[in-house]
This record gives structure tokens, sequence and C-alpha cells, in this order.
């Protein structure tokens, strides 16, 4: 006779994803408190990741006001999940400022 395999509820495997997130917890003692194998507990961590960022979009238009050309900065203020962004650049190296941008938020 086959064991069965559990099943978990998405609030519950939720519930876990968020202790582990705590500062300070660890996903192998979280994982023990409920008595699941850690592996498990990386896994959902895993597909939560893939599908939150299967959500996000791919380009997110900005608005610009229109300035008169190497008289200002760029100044850009992006919320990310590990904090602010907060980016002050001259209009003159605009490309570079991308590709900094697009390093610090990969």
């Amino acid at each position: 006779m086959q064991p069965t395999r559990r099943s978990y509820s998405k609030s519950f495997k939720a519930q876990v994803i968020q202790e582990c997130a705590q500062p300070g917890a660890s996903i192998a003692s979280v994982a023990l408190n409920h008595r699941l194998n850690a592996n498990l507990v990386h896994k959902w961590i895993r597909v939560q990741m893939q599908n939150s960022m299967a959500l996000q979009p791919a380009f997110i238009p900005v608005p610009m006001q229109s300035v008169a050309q190497g008289s200002a900065n760029i100044i850009v203020e992006i919320q990310h999940p590990r904090g602010t962004v907060k980016v002050n650049w001259p209009t003159e190296s605009a490309a570079a400022c991308a590709a900094l941008l697009r390093d610090l938020l990969r």
C-alpha cells in the first residue's frame, strides 16, 4: 500500500512563506516547526517568486518633463521589494543611466 501525498492549501503555503520572510527566520526551522521538508518550502518560495515575476510588466512607462538639453539631471525613484532605488544622473549620459538601472533591477 502506497502512502498518500499530503496537499496544502494556498493560505497555509502563504503563511509558511511569510514566516520564512521574517527577519532572522530560518527556512529549515520554519519547515521543522510545521513538520515539513525544507526542500518543499524552498520549492514553494521559488514558485511564488516565479509567479510574482510573471505578473510584473516587462516595461513601465515613466512620465518625463521636457527640459532644456544639458541643463538638468535624470531623476528616477523606483520602488523595489528590497528597497527604494533613487537615481540622480546627468542627462548627457542617459545611456549609462539606463544601463545602470537595467543592472540594478534584475
